[in-house]
């Protein structure tokens, strides 16, 4: 109903333009420009809520990749690199005799702190020894999230001896 009035408005402002061209005076009359500025204020309206509603889904689809993205693992300050920089420096400091990998399993909680360590792959008891105290010294960690949200998760170090 509302566009059969538009587009009857826009008609007779046509006609009227029309008629004013002729007789040399080509000012829009203001019912025509009223017409106009509604009829683009109408489109507007519905391009704002079309680009609403692509923004809406585009975020929607945001949320669900950064989804996948929120589930990481604990991870040493610094990464990888600075993991085994900080054990080459304490096996420099440790007087430990004999060669071989141990790897100590533990648990970060929420806040980054290790719990729960425990030899997994045995080197002999000295060497688990010294692994294990130079795991349990650490540094907090960066706890891992699940669903975005910090949570205790299960990490593991392999600390190599006798080798450079």
């Amino acid at each position: 109903m509302r566009m059969k009035n538009l587009f009857l408005m826009l008609m007779l402002g046509m006609v009227a333009l029309t008629a004013n061209a002729q007789n040399g005076n080509v000012e829009v009359p203001a019912k025509l420009k009223e017409a106009q500025m509604s009829a683009f204020g109408s489109k507007n309206k519905e391009a704002i809520a079309q680009g609403a509603k692509a923004d809406s889904i585009a975020k929607a689809k945001a949320e669900q990749e950064a989804q996948v993205q929120k589930d990481t693992d604990p991870e040493f300050p610094g990464g990888e690199v600075f993991l085994q920089a900080y054990l080459k420096k304490k096996l420099l400091h440790t007087n430990v005799a004999g060669k071989g990998d141990v790897v100590v399993s533990f648990n970060v909680d929420k806040k980054g702190n290790i719990y729960g360590a425990e030899v997994t792959k045995s080197a002999g008891s000295t060497l688990d020894t010294a692994a294990f105290n130079i795991v349990t010294g650490m540094p907090r960690w960066r706890p891992g999230l699940t669903n975005g949200v910090p949570a205790d998760k299960p990490a593991s170090v392999t600390v190599s001896f006798g080798k450079e």
